[in-house]
């Protein structure tokens, strides 16, 4: 699920009940306030819990998260403050800068953090996020809207050029796998296969050598018989006698 999606609804939904509240009195007015205040409630904590911890470590979004962290304490301090107060003039002077607080966090949340949450996290960890945060407000009874939760027309479409699914891309990714260890054994085969060949030329060399010497051998053995066996020549005859 994308998770900008996901807290730009959440910061719609809280925009909105301001706004209601503003223009209610009485019992409206301190129920919308109940159900404004649940509202952040479980926003700032699904930011504190999941969102921030991923982009607090990174340079580039470190001393963004932390300045949110801490106007985070500032809201949670002022629902805190209006939660044990009676409506009247100072109620709604403190409302007032609740809103005005809570404006400045979103505008800055979704034009600088958003921004840098964007170069430090991948599509994939984005995902990622966004599914635990969903998954967590429904968990604290804060129903995730049913088209956040659809795959977004982008994703599909980059999906779609990228050769499908992840889960396809991922199947893809073990047969080249296979591929590349069959060949990596095949390497091995194909260098014992050379081995023996050599070997073989090499005995084939050594057993011609050995013929050679043994023709050899048997020639000069061959030559000395008849040699002996041959009668001698007129001057060894003379010599004899």
């Amino acid at each position: 699920m994308n998770p900008y999606d996901l807290l730009k609804n959440d910061h719609d939904k809280v925009s909105d009940l301001f706004k209601r509240i503003e223009s209610a009195s009485g019992k409206a007015k301190l129920a919308g306030f109940r159900k404004l205040k649940a509202e952040l409630d479980v926003h700032t904590m699904i930011e504190e819990t999941i969102f921030y911890p991923a982009l607090k470590n990174a340079a580039e979004s470190r001393d963004l998260t932390l300045e949110a962290y801490e106007e985070h304490r500032v809201i949670k301090d002022l629902l805190a403050e209006l939660a044990a107060a009676e409506p009247g003039d100072q109620w709604d002077a403190k409302f007032t800068v609740l809103k005005e607080n809570v404006e400045h966090h979103v505008d800055e949340e979704e034009g600088d953090l958003f921004k840098k949450a964007k170069d430090v996290l991948s599509t994939e960890q984005a995902e990622a996020l966004g599914d635990q945060m969903a998954a967590e407000k429904e968990r604290q009874s804060a129903p995730v809207a049913d088209e956040l939760k659809k795959p977004s027309f982008i994703k599909r479409v980059v999906n779609s050029l990228l050769g499908g699914s992840t889960t396809k891309r991922d199947e893809k990714k073990k047969k080249a796998g296979k591929a590349t260890a069959k060949k990596k054994t095949a390497k091995p085969a194909a260098r014992k296969a050379t081995r023996k060949t050599g070997a073989k030329k090499s005995n084939a060399k050594q057993a011609a050598k050995k013929s050679v010497k043994r023709k050899r051998t048997v020639t000069g053995t061959a030559a000395k018989k008849a040699a002996r066996k041959s009668p001698p020549s007129g001057r060894a005859r003379a010599k004899a006698a």
